[in-house]
């Protein structure tokens, strides 16, 4: 699963490496590693809005969500899964149509060694931000009368470096390559998405284990 991700990019970096004007203060975005258990906001492209980015909120709320759904659904739907999504009536609907990037430097997963577990932080071998696929929906409060858009990370099953990190769920998110990234966010039939699920390339990926030192996060090999 991915429920960890690493933030350290500036807007600007975000802006150049995705071609897209940043729409929030510098001020406003979390740096570090980021959880998604605290509804944190992440730098996002949301198909409708391919030259914005915007920082929204991680757990994704379907429209057809009430009050005391609303409330509950976040910590459940931080992940969805490539191979049921198109099954589930929170997801259904946006992956249809409302699919997203969602901008990371990397994420964090636990090896699970005897009764031990290894942090470690995976990024790409090029460094540098890089995108998540996501689907994201808009909820309309009642209490406030706002719109308020949230986001879900889709993985897929893990390739042969998550499968020894994350030995026991063998999951990963989807991260798209740049190649793909604007398609993603174009429309397309049930088919083609799809033919996005995929493992990324595990040549393509490193990870470091992690060593927690109070407040502070050193990674080592």
């Amino acid at each position: 699963m991915c429920y960890y991700t690493d933030q350290t990019s500036s807007n600007k970096a975000l802006e150049n490496r995705f071609k897209a004007q940043a729409k929030y203060d510098e001020s406003m975005a979390q740096k570090g590693k980021i959880s998604g258990f605290t509804r944190a906001a992440l730098p996002i492209i949301t198909q409708a809005k391919p030259d914005q980015i915007q920082l929204i909120p991680w757990g994704l709320i379907p429209a057809w969500a009430n009050t005391e759904q609303a409330r509950e659904l976040p910590k459940n739907t931080l992940n969805a899964k490539s191979e049921s999504i198109f099954e589930k009536p929170s997801f259904e609907p946006s992956i249809l149509k409302q699919r997203c990037l969602v901008l990371v430097d990397g994420f964090y997963e636990w090896q699970h060694v005897s009764k031990n577990k290894i942090e470690y932080r995976v990024h790409l071998k090029s460094n540098g931000p890089f995108a998540l696929a996501g689907i994201y929906a808009i909820w309309h409060n009642p209490q406030t009368s706002m719109l308020e858009p949230s986001f879900s990370i889709i993985t897929t099953p893990a390739n042969e470096l998550m499968e020894e990190i994350h030995n026991t769920k063998k999951r990963m998110p989807l991260i798209l390559s740049a190649d793909q990234e604007r398609d993603w966010l174009a429309p397309m039939s049930t088919e083609k998405i799809k033919s996005f699920f995929k493992p990324f390339e595990s040549n393509s990926m490193q990870a470091q284990k992690v060593k927690n030192m109070g407040d502070q996060i050193q990674l080592f090999a």
